[in-house]
């Protein structure tokens, strides 16, 4: 199984679960509307997806591109990995305010896993923008690819000796980007089903 179909098959259970547990009759009792929850969870786990199968290519282009030395192919995989950058982009902001309104509509502000969540989701945000800034924007830098600072462009310049870009590809860990990038999306998918606290 891959695991991108793991992922789906997590997020599917996902929303079953919170189909299930969300408590729709009692917001019927209370007035609220179950159809606008539906809708949230459908289009918060929906945004979820499309997020971590767009972000698949810059995801897989970390672990390809530390192993290469050939300017050609490493210039390709950082056009790959940004070309869907607006997609999962669009899906993260998305998935973040529906996950941002829902708790209004099922009053579960006092539970600390919510917070918990929007806490590491927060860290793992920053945390993937600052490294992109330091390593793979830089990358693209070193080996002549048009490049940005901040959300400032600038055009290529010449390319770095093989060398260089040797030296500066030792410095991407691709382990660090599992811990963060898959591991702690892992923990607030935990939090979310099985709502500890």
């Amino acid at each position: 199984m891959t695991t991108a179909t793991k992922v789906t098959v997590a997020l599917q259970m996902t929303v079953t679960f919170e189909y299930t547990t969300c408590s729709i009759h009692q917001l019927i009792g209370k007035g609220e509307n179950p159809m606008l929850v539906r809708w949230l969870v459908f289009i918060h786990v929906l945004s979820a997806i499309t997020f971590f199968l767009a972000h698949g290519a810059a995801a897989a282009m970390v672990f390809k591109v530390c192993k290469e030395t050939d300017f050609v192919r490493i210039r390709a995989m950082l056009d790959l990995s940004v070309s869907t950058f607006q997609v999962y982009m669009f899906s993260f902001v998305v998935m973040g305010l529906t996950g941002l309104a829902m708790p209004f509509f099922i009053h579960i502000w006092n539970k600390i896993w919510i917070w918990l969540s929007i806490v590491l989701i927060l860290f793992v945000a920053v945390w993937m923008g600052l490294v992109n800034e330091k390593q793979i924007k830089q990358l693209r830098r070193v080996v002549g690819l048009p490049y940005m600072q901040g959300n400032k462009e600038f055009p290529a310049e010449p390319p770095a000796s093989s060398e260089e870009v040797t030296t500066f590809l030792k410095t991407i860990n691709p382990t660090q980007w599992v811990i963060v990038g898959y591991g702690i999306p892992a923990i607030v998918l935990w939090l979310m089903v099985f709502k500890p606290f």
